[in-house]
């Protein structure tokens, strides 16, 4: 009997509980609802969609990307606002120069523009920002070369008599003029190789600036080295005398040793008429005379002499 007892209050109390959250729940929707059909006064922040561009114009810099107005609104509308990202396109039809490149929204065609697209419920009472700018300019094409970073190491007996060509040596960058004025050449990624004996066909990538809006023609370019085998010569070269007074002046040695590193393959082509070595009479010493390589073959890849001066003798009658 007892037991019956507990279980019928138990239930009771559980029921009367009930009855109070609901009354509670109820009072605090009714309060909830009461205080959103209120009106209120709030900034709001919306991000720009910007439409009508003007014609072959883009941006030069990042424009501005949102925009605050005051408004006025029941709580309805602020509440199931709160968690959107609301966005409002602005039109740039009738956009005011300020200079070069700097063009404006005032104020007045802001509310004007803000007032024609927002609810028939909010109230715009002010736009916050003053005005909004943007940067324009036309779209430009600049053309600018590439700066290669290689190391290259050749094998011994191997070496490149073309040296390094790039394809292309220049690439064609597009953007807006403002940004395109910052870019003066293109570097290129790393390129290492050693003990190198074939000749080498690479893709390179390039290296894009940290700019806003460029375009590239060309992400990589082509590296080509031809690497042949190749040997040195060593010719004997008859020493040319400049602004001498007269034939009087010998000489000695008439010739000097030059040696250069030629193709393999080339070995019997090289000749010594393909070098000119010549010393200035009016730069001689007491007894010497400088002497200076001015001309080389051109199939050879580098050539030296032997000496840097010979001596000098003046014949008199």
């Amino acid at each position: 009997m007892a037991d019956r007892k507990k279980l019928a209050t138990y239930k009771f109390n559980k029921r009367r509980d009930s009855v109070f959250l609901l009354f509670v729940l109820g009072t605090f929707i009714f309060w909830f609802l009461n205080k959103l059909s209120n009106t209120y006064t709030q900034v709001v922040s919306y991000t720009i969609e910007y439409v009508d561009l003007p014609n072959q114009f883009v941006f030069q810099e990042k424009p501005q990307e949102n925009l605050s107005f005051r408004i006025e609104s029941d709580g309805f509308y602020f509440f199931s606002n709160a968690f959107k990202r609301n966005q409002i396109q602005i039109s740039l039809a009738a956009i005011k120069k300020r200079d070069q490149y700097a063009y404006y929204l005032p104020n007045a065609e802001l509310k004007k523009q803000v007032r024609s697209v927002i609810k028939e419920k909010i109230n715009l009472l002010d736009v916050i920002e003053d005005t909004v700018e943007v940067k324009l300019g036309k779209k430009s094409f600049k053309k600018v070369p590439v700066v290669p970073n290689i190391s290259i190491n050749y094998h011994s007996g191997y070496n490149s008599f073309s040296g390094i060509k790039l394809i292309p040596d220049s690439i064609i960058v597009s953007g807006p003029e403002m940004q395109l004025a910052k870019v003066s050449k293109i570097k290129l990624a790393a390129f290492t190789k050693k003990d190198v004996i074939t000749s080498i066909d690479e893709k390179i990538e390039i290296i894009k600036p940290e700019i806003q809006k460029i375009e590239f023609n060309k992400e990589q370019v082509e590296l080509k080295i031809e690497v042949e085998k190749i040997t040195e010569k060593t010719l004997m070269v008859a020493v040319q005398i400049i602004n001498a007074p007269s034939d009087d002046v010998v000489l000695y040695p008439k010739k000097v040793k030059v040696t250069c590193q030629v193709r393999l393959s080339q070995f019997n082509v090289v000749k010594a008429n393909d070098f000119t070595v010549i010393c200035d009479y009016n730069n001689r010493g007491s007894k010497h005379i400088k002497i200076e390589l001015v001309k080389k073959s051109g199939v050879v890849s580098s050539a030296k002499l032997n000496t840097n001066q010979v001596e000098y003798l003046i014949l008199k009658e």
